[in-house]
């Protein structure tokens, strides 16, 4: 169960759909991230690490896996 401070992530599932279905870009629980890749930087806490790791791939490897989160 989440506490006060802390967010439940959806399934990623259909995410790749969600300009087509809801007709924006706009992720995170405010919309503040404008895309998935921003929405991977936004993240801190237990999250911190993979978007350090993220952070750090090269660029085709950010692309990548911003390809593949949309093919979900």
């Amino acid at each position: 169960m989440a506490g006060g401070q802390e967010w439940r992530t959806p399934p990623l599932w259909g995410i790749g759909l969600t300009q087509k279905v809801n007709g924006h870009t706009n992720f995170l629980h405010d919309g503040r991230a404008r895309n998935l890749l921003e929405a991977v930087m936004w993240h801190g806490g237990e999250a911190q690490a993979a978007r350090d790791k993220v952070n750090s791939m090269p660029k085709a490897d950010r692309d990548a896996l911003v390809a593949f989160l949309e093919s979900l």
